[in-house]
């Protein structure tokens, strides 16, 4: 994806007016991306490649800089919303609240077109016995719904919290797989039986850590032939978590979720909404060289003779 200077310069453009930017003040400066990235969670190329895929899908009245308040909302994630109307001019915060869940969920919506589980493929050497993706699962923090049920307690940190499974590439820059929310006491071995384990092969191996088990295709730390083959592993699940890390970055994941609901269904659609456009724009910043993966090495000690 290709994006013109024209385009990245109206982003900044709309940035400065919407911040309120003062005219004594350098813009252009050595902690401007920094600036982008603490406010947005992504530099302006890729804020100008969001607005290039989700301007013909917005509702009329809404402009770039709402795409700003969206990925504001995302970014900083406060727990009142005049935190958010105060950085970007003070809009009402009903107006806020409007266009910056419209944008959240115009940018969710591109998860099916740019996180798709074919792109495991690219750049893998065509042989057989060979894994393609890791997986893993990460929990997110949400206030205790009310009734309080066990369900929902994740033991990672020992608190209420919705659980996502996560798939990546091991031989390109792509997020291949997303799927939740589940409840956080959610069964990782199930969710991996229930959702990815029916897309893939069952002669696919698929790179996890110790948790999950209970089918042949997941092949543990432990898994790798000789101890070269067991780095190379350990390696690329490092990336899985750099991903997480970036992902975390967004408040919206990192804090407890409080935009809670009396319908469970609601709550957990609410949740998956923020979480699909946090990987959405993930995405879009390993595509365009707003973030990148570590440099893992090769992966060419690791195959399997699958049964």
């Amino acid at each position: 994806m290709k994006i013109t200077k024209a385009a990245i310069r109206s982003i900044e453009k709309t940035v400065r007016e919407t911040l309120g930017w003062p005219n004594n003040r350098k813009w252009d400066s050595v902690d401007k991306d920094e600036r982008f990235r603490s406010l947005f969670g992504a530099p302006s190329v890729v804020i100008a490649a969001l607005w290039e895929l989700i301007r013909s899908s917005v509702n009329d009245d809404v402009e770039d800089k709402h795409l700003l308040w969206g990925l504001l909302f995302l970014k900083v994630y406060a727990k009142n919303e005049e935190i958010h109307c105060a950085i970007v001019g003070f809009p009402t915060r009903k107006e806020f609240r409007q266009k910056a869940w419209h944008i959240v969920e115009i940018i969710a919506d591109l998860k099916e077109g740019l996180i798709r589980l074919e792109n495991r493929f690219k750049n893998a050497p065509n042989r057989n016995g060979i894994p393609f993706l890791t997986l893993d699962c990460t929990d997110c923090k949400i206030n205790e719904p009310f009734p309080f049920n066990t369900k929902w307690l994740s033991v990672k940190f020992r608190g209420p919290g919705m659980k996502y499974e996560v798939a990546i590439a091991i031989y390109s820059n792509n997020i291949c797989w997303g799927n939740g929310p589940f409840h956080g006491s959610r069964n990782e071995s199930r969710i991996f039986k229930e959702g990815l384990g029916l897309e893939i092969p069952d002669d696919e191996p698929v790179e996890v850590d110790a948790g999950p088990g209970g089918d042949q295709r997941l092949m543990k730390p432990l898994a790798g032939a000789t101890s070269i083959a067991r780095k190379q592993k350990s390696k690329y699940r490092g990336r899985q978590e750099t991903v997480f890390s970036r992902m975390k970055q967004f408040n919206v994941l990192d804090t407890h979720f409080h935009h809670t609901s009396t319908e469970e269904g609601l709550y957990m659609l609410k949740h998956q909404r923020c979480f699909d456009a946090v990987l959405v724009i993930t995405q879009l910043k390993l595509m365009i060289g707003g973030d990148k993966f570590f440099d893992a090495g090769e992966m060419d000690e690791v195959e399997y003779v699958m049964p």
